[in-house]
């Protein structure tokens, strides 16, 4: 809590009242300390009421009205209720477009912190802020547009069935506290279907599951959301220590969001819910010492985990303490449409698959090919991280992991399939070059695959420290497997 606190002390601008983005957060699309944040300058004044030290409580309140006067109060538009996605940005007008031009989920973010500052802080903040909190829920909740939160938007929709449940509570509406119920049933519905989120294996977005389900275990007024929320955690620990590997201190794919490969090189959410039952040291996180931590803002929603976390289910704690032998995955994570992931991970090796939804290219966030593996250890350290391979098409893509091998498939289009690409990257941590990879063996660094393509290796070029390598399909599409040399 305190390094996440300290964290956001040196991106605090006294001028403004907010902090600043932290170096390496957005980089290279924002360069550091150009804008202000708005969700994470007000986790960041949870901590500072947290930590308590002298002045702190004058910084949070400073902190906190300042993310209130960055509230959008315009009735009858789709952006009424949110905040400004970051504070330099201009008010939406006619036309503005949902995430360029406004964030429409920064009520939830924002609105769930606030309920969590009442419920732990209110007898230390003035009976104005109060009010004024108070005001920016309601604002917040009854902004929403009806039906744009869907059960399967898994971390939005548990956040919004908290603060509805909670502010209906609060307020004495019992027509919130129903739409907060029906929504977070309708969210168990579909979670109990194949016990897994519809944001399925995500290492960012797992981070804000586990802190709305921690809501409605400690925070919610409602005892259904108590007992689900209990259940859902335990369970999503359970499903997560699955996919973890503790050799490679990673989450393992396929993922149906992500923001990296490593996340021992970028800051997954997730990843700092180890923090309070393991300790630092454990957590699968990078340094967070250094000046730049890659996606660096999520560090500051560490005072929440802190404070909400409760115990890992022991069952898990085996799994994400240290490997537990070779094992294969394969489960079922959605019914309409179908689809499945599988996993197959070995001590310095692991594929990850997902398939069977129709029409969704591998690109943006959605991995659902992946291979990870243990770069070769230097001499003077005990872990150099993982090396990683990433699949992309802009063709709809299915794959399966097991028995040793990764199988990936393409449906092409109706102007034909696309070319597929594979991002191979050490992190920077050990040298790439095009020199390694062939038609149909890849000599990477620790790592030596065999590759096995119906269609033609048409590039293999630098990108930055990372190999891109570039195949064309026949008619047909794609058809991929991935194999270490030496296996059957």
């Amino acid at each position: 809590m305190n390094v996440a606190v300290a964290w956001g002390d040196r991106w605090y601008d006294p001028v403004v009242g907010l902090l600043w983005n932290p170096a390496g957060s957005f980089a290279p699309a924002v360069r550091d300390g150009t804008v202000h944040l708005l969700p994470q300058s007000a986790w960041y004044a949870f901590g500072l009421l947290e930590r308590g030290r002298p002045g702190d409580l004058d910084r949070a309140t400073r902190v906190l009205d300042a993310v209130l006067n960055h509230q959008y109060d315009h009735p009858g538009t789709p952006w009424n209720g949110t905040f400004a996605r970051v504070a330099e940005a201009p008010e939406p007008t006619d036309g503005a477009r949902e995430w360029v031009d406004y964030d429409p989920n920064w009520r939830q973010f924002i609105a769930s912190t606030f309920l969590v500052i009442l419920r732990h802080h209110a007898d230390r903040i003035d009976s104005v802020l109060i009010s004024r909190l108070d005001c920016s829920i309601d604002l917040a909740v009854r902004g929403e547009p009806e039906g744009r939160i869907q059960p399967g938007y898994s971390n939005i929709a548990l956040m919004h069935a908290f603060v509805a449940v909670e502010f209906g509570s609060r307020s004495g509406d019992s027509g919130l506290i129903g739409e907060g119920e029906r929504l977070a049933a309708a969210v168990v519905e579909a979670f109990d279907r194949c016990g897994a989120l519809d944001e399925y294996n995500s290492p960012t977005y797992y981070g804000m599951d586990l802190l709305a389900l921690a809501m409605w275990r400690t925070c919610a007024a409602s005892e259904m959301l108590q007992r689900d929320g209990l259940r859902l955690e335990a369970q999503l620990w359970m499903d997560l220590a699955m996919f973890f590997h503790a050799g490679m201190r990673n989450v393992i794919g396929p993922f149906d969001r992500t923001y990296g490969m490593d996340m021992t090189r970028y800051l997954a959410m997730v990843g700092l819910w180890w923090i309070p039952g393991f300790g630092v040291g454990e957590a699968p996180v990078p340094d967070l010492a250094t000046d730049a931590i890659v996606h660096g803002h999520d560090l500051l929603v560490g005072p929440l985990i802190a404070r909400l976390a409760g115990p890992v289910p022991r069952d898990a704690v085996e799994f994400l303490r240290r490997f537990e032998g070779v094992r294969a995955l394969d489960r079922p994570i959605g019914v309409d449409p179908s689809r499945s992931a599988s996993a197959w991970l070995e001590p310095d090796l692991a594929f990850g698959g997902q398939e069977g939804e129709p029409g969704r290219p591998a690109a943006g966030q959605f991995a659902p090919a992946t291979v990870h593996w243990l770069l070769p250890v230097d001499t003077a350290e005990s872990f150099c991280g993982v090396g990683s391979v990433r699949f992309f098409c802009d063709d709809p893509t299915s794959a399966r992991a097991g028995d040793a091998m990764l199988r990936i498939g393409t449906t092409p289009g109706s102007e034909g399939p696309a070319d597929a690409w594979f991002l191979v990257s050490t992190g920077g941590a050990v040298p790439l070059s095009p020199a390694m990879v062939g038609p149909g063996r890849w000599d990477l660094p620790g790592l030596t695959l065999r590759v096995q393509a119906n269609g033609a290796l048409v590039a293999v070029e630098p990108f930055g420290d990372d190999l891109l390598v570039g195949f064309r399909a026949g008619p047909g599409g794609h058809r991929f497997t991935l194999r270490r040399v030496g296996d059957a």
